[in-house]
């Protein structure tokens, strides 16, 4: 994991004033201040794959009901305001797919966090709010209530989740009048973010105990984060209370007893800086899945779709004719498919999103916590709904409407809860290029990889970058094993749009009466192979399937 991880985070070093909200964090990027974790607890079955962060049964002692912190605060679980009976424990037992062999899974592990009982608006229907992540690659779930008469797990399913925002719902198989939903009272949402240096109080299970614990904090940072399990950058709160180990899911109050986050990530190598989800990103979801489009058809969180540039230079201002008066950034491109895409120009002056005034630094004011990125407000808006812009264009003031559409990207960002893609011809397995796979490969030395993670766009003929990612060894393929990580370029001449189109390529050969494949890469090497068309390639496939134990030599649809 040496050179590409050092190229990707060189790039992500390197944008200077640049602003995109299609810039992640590289895989394995450990640099700087970007040390961020989720805190999801695991333990796994299987030995050797993840070491568990339970701690040995003798070190747990006494556990009292609760486990507080910062001078033994006082908390009743039935005072009407600090309520915390809502809290529940989600327990998970997860299967992760296999980047690096595509057709398999890893090992079987067991996973727990944390979630709160809430009541959606359009029906009243109890749901459990917790992180994505908690529950990410699950097979089965269950959740408990803690510090009640009974404290029996009921089994759970998944309602609705988006991984884009690190949310999930759950539902707990039981009916609205069973015992698991006496005496408790659902957390209250509220409308907008904490008051900076307003106390908070961060509840749920984190490794040390078993019971329900609760640490004091007060809100230090309301900005744009990047979200360690999406790599999206979404709105999201700092506080200082600790947030640890199973930890992920809970809930976070003020100290009315109102709901004003979900904990989900914490900073490495900083003291007690913590990462909540606010109110305005958790009720764009729950709006999305339960009252506009339901939950198999949310579509997450648009995303702006342009590379911006600030304009505090005053050569540059005066290049392209800007009094004093005219505050904004500078477009320099715009992505393929995206919001913008068709709408907005490169060298465009995007001056007002919204309503809201840019400022040259491509910052906007953001209620009464100061001021944000621009691209925060992009995400604010449901898909399919439309956004409001200023622009200036040649010199020209001019008023343009958006579309706001699913963030798209050339190489993906993480993925969950899907089966790694992948296509074996001739024992050439072929995938496509994203996040998870270098996060997971052993991240060969390839600049050009690295520049198309980071800055690659789409483009109406290339949807997606496929890669040549190994070869399984046989008579068939001899000499083209050194062939590895290599993005495809074309079948017979024709250029590779995505994996599908990549299938369609080779198995349409056989129509055309050509014995031969010839495969081309990007960086030149030529690989023959016999078509289908070439009874030398069906025994081949047979034969490799066989030897490497592969079930199946495509999976397209994920």
């Amino acid at each position: 994991r040496n050179s590409l991880c050092h190229t990707l985070n060189n790039i992500a070093c390197s944008q200077g004033h640049y602003t995109m909200s299609t810039s992640p964090l590289p895989p394995n990027s450990t640099s700087g201040t970007d040390r961020r974790k989720i805190k999801r607890r695991r333990s796994s079955s299987v030995g050797k794959r993840r070491k568990s962060l339970e701690p040995p049964s003798d070190e747990i002692g006494d556990r009292s009901l609760l486990s507080l912190s910062n001078d033994d605060i006082d908390y009743d679980m039935e005072d009407q305001h600090l309520r915390f009976d809502n809290v529940v424990k989600v327990f998970a037992t997860v299967q992760e797919p296999d980047f690096v062999t595509p057709w398999q899974t890893l090992g079987v592990e067991s996973a727990t966090g944390s979630g709160v009982v809430i009541e959606t608006p359009q029906n009243g229907k109890l749901l459990i709010l917790t992180a994505a992540h908690v529950i990410s690659d699950s097979t089965f779930l269950q959740c408990q209530r803690v510090g009640v008469e009974n404290p029996d797990k009921h089994i759970a399913s998944v309602f609705a989740v988006c991984h884009e925002a690190d949310l999930a719902l759950l539902e707990v198989d039981v009916d609205k009048d069973d015992e698991f939903w006496q005496d408790l009272e659902p957390a209250k949402l509220l409308e907008d973010c904490p008051l900076l240096r307003s106390v908070v109080l961060v509840a749920g299970f984190p490794v040390g105990g078993e019971e329900l614990s609760i640490t004091e904090g007060v809100v230090s940072r309301i900005e744009g984060q990047s979200y360690s399990h999406s790599q999206r950058y979404l709105l999201a709160v700092t506080v200082d209370a600790a947030i640890n180990e199973g930890n992920s899911g809970g809930p976070v109050f003020n100290d009315s007893g109102g709901l004003v986050g979900i904990a989900f990530q914490a900073l490495q190598g900083a003291e007690n800086t913590g990462h909540i989800i606010p109110p305005p990103v958790i009720k764009h979801f729950i709006k999305g899945v339960t009252t506009l489009s339901g939950p198999d058809e949310y579509k997450g969180y648009p995303a702006d779709g342009i590379k911006m540039q600030q304009l505090t230079n005053s050569c540059l201002r005066s290049y392209y004719n800007l009094s004093d008066s005219i505050r904004g950034v500078l477009v320099t491109d715009v992505f393929y498919n995206n919001t913008c895409h068709g709408i907005l120009q490169k060298n465009d002056i995007l001056t007002h999103v919204d309503g809201r005034s840019v400022a040259n630094n491509g910052t906007v004011a953001y209620g009464k916590y100061g001021r944000g990125d621009v691209l925060i407000i992009f995400t604010l808006f449901q898909c399919g709904e439309n956004i409001n812009l200023k622009i200036i264009r040649s010199g020209k003031k001019m008023k343009a409407q958006v579309i706001a559409k699913p963030f798209v990207r050339l190489v993906p960002l993480s993925e969950h809860d899907t089966k790694p893609r992948y296509f074996i011809y001739c024992g050439l397995v072929f995938q496509p290029l994203s996040y998870d796979y270098i996060d997971s490969s052993e991240c060969p030395s390839n600049p050009k990889l690295g520049a198309l993670f980071h800055s690659g766009q789409q483009t109406d003929d290339k949807l997606e970058i496929i890669l040549l990612s190994h070869t399984l060894s046989d008579k068939v393929n001899i000499g083209y094993e050194h062939i590895s990580n290599a993005p495809i370029k074309s079948v017979n001449g024709k250029t590779v749009r995505d994996l599908k189109g990549l299938v369609d390529l080779i198995e349409g050969a056989a129509s055309e009466e050509e014995p031969f494949l010839q495969i081309t890469t990007d960086d030149g090497h030529i690989i023959i192979v016999p078509s289908l068309k070439n009874k030398d390639s069906v025994v081949a496939n047979k034969r490799i399937l066989s030897r490497y134990k592969v079930s199946c030599d495509r999976c397209l649809d994920g």
